[in-house]
């Protein structure tokens, strides 16, 4: 391996300070959803949002270390992949009920996606960024279901008689 491709390789103690990040802010999110006593809680959140972060650094590291004459590491076909695989586990936790037909779960399906989103952010260092969302994404799930509790009308006519999303 070269200089500068040594250099463009994210170093280990980097990585696993982005671990770290990546699991704080997946608390965050799913902080929410634990407290709630959704299916899915905080430990989901925290290992989907390490998850992405981690297969993000290893993809830059292989983009990094790859040499001349094998094939490239696109880290575009890795957030793909990731963003189906997110897709996935999102549309899972979304159920629809069958006496009223309406949805149920859309909230942590949307939470899912957004985690895994700050996962890749995290991955790739953007960090003010990824911690941004990540806030912003807690405040939407805890001050718009608070609002709906104390103003009723805020609802749009959704069954939230059961607490779910």
């Amino acid at each position: 391996m070269s200089a500068s491709q040594t250099a463009a390789m994210i170093a280990y103690d980097s990585f696993i300070l982005r671990c770290c990040l990546a699991v704080a802010l997946g608390l965050l999110i799913g902080l929410d959803r634990e407290i709630k006593k959704k299916p899915l809680g905080a430990r989901a959140y925290m290992l989907i949002c390490l998850g992405c972060c981690a297969l993000t650094m290893l993809t830059l590291n292989l983009a990094a270390a790859g040499q001349e004459g094998t094939a490239a590491v696109d880290p575009s076909r890795t957030i793909q992949g990731i963003v189906g695989g997110i897709g996935f586990l999102g549309a899972g936790a979304i159920m629809s009920t069958t006496e009223t037909g309406k949805l149920r779960g859309v909230g942590s399906g949307a939470a899912i996606w957004v985690v895994g989103v700050v996962g890749i952010a995290v991955g790739f260092g953007f960090l003010a960024e990824a911690a941004s969302v990540a806030l912003l994404a807690f405040l939407i799930l805890t001050i718009v279901d608070w609002a709906q509790q104390h103003r009723p009308d805020l609802d749009n006519g959704r069954d939230t008689s059961d607490g779910d999303d």
